[in-house]
């Protein structure tokens, strides 16, 4: 089986078609979103009738809790909380309900895989998982941890390769798991990449032969960036699109 992974769309409507148009191509058998739909785009009605049309099921991220009611966001700086106030007076009642029901974490136990926004420990605190120490932390759970945990929310793309002893990172790359290892991978971002590339990221996992393939998609930023500004958004949000930061 092909799984398709996607996260942190962040109502980037034209990030995801251009995502979606590749993922066709690549013989994908299942489609998983791995977390914050919305926030910080202009279309998050748009992105959510494609999304929820097309995935088999989508993880609850930060920015999902937030606009559902399901957490405090005070503490967000102000630019982010004003998208989120927009994004929740915006969206259609359904699509609030959607967000209000998705799962902080689903495991699939045939393939030994974990599903989550951030870290898979404490899946309601959105840590993360972007750096070694990061992932080393979670040396301390080995046991507990599936043989592969896919992650987002850091916007980024990682591999970290765990015993129980230690954690490592690979390269970004193309690759096998080894079966004597556990692994959490960070997919990176459809909506909103902050690797300096500003190209889109998806990735694919093929559960026969244990491998992950990962997709870069350019698509039409400066029509992201437009709806943002045309809805009143704050203009770092549509700037920050075509620096990939």
């Amino acid at each position: 089986m092909r799984i398709g992974l996607i996260s942190d769309i962040h109502s980037n409507e034209q990030a995801l078609e251009s995502t979606l148009e590749l993922m066709t191509k690549l013989r994908i058998d299942k489609y998983i979103c791995l977390g914050d739909l919305v926030g910080y785009g202009g279309s998050p009605n748009v992105v959510m009738d494609k999304l929820c049309s097309m995935v088999d099921f989508t993880i609850m991220g930060n920015h999902d809790a937030a606009v559902a009611g399901q957490m405090d966001y005070t503490y967000y700086y102000d630019a982010a909380k004003e998208v989120l106030e927009w994004t929740r007076t915006t969206l259609k009642q359904e699509h609030l309900d959607y967000l209000e029901n998705m799962p902080y974490f689903r495991v699939d136990p045939d393939n030994d895989i974990c599903y989550v926004h951030g870290e898979p420990i404490a899946p309601h605190e959105f840590n993360y998982v972007y750096t070694l120490d990061h992932a080393q932390r979670l040396v301390l759970d080995y046991d507990k941890l599936r043989f592969v945990t896919f992650v987002g929310h850091s916007h980024l793309r990682r591999i970290y390769e765990l015993s129980n002893e230690s954690a490592i990172e690979l390269p970004v790359e193309n690759m096998e798991l080894r079966p004597d290892r556990k692994y959490v991978i960070a997919v990176g971002s459809v909506g909103q990449p902050r690797d300096y590339d500003p190209r889109a990221c998806c990735s694919v996992y093929d559960t026969e032969r244990k491998a992950i393939e990962f997709y870069r998609i350019n698509y039409d930023i400066e029509g992201a960036a437009q709806k943002i500004l045309s809805e009143g958004l704050p203009e770092f949000f549509a700037a920050r699109l075509f620096s990939g930061s």
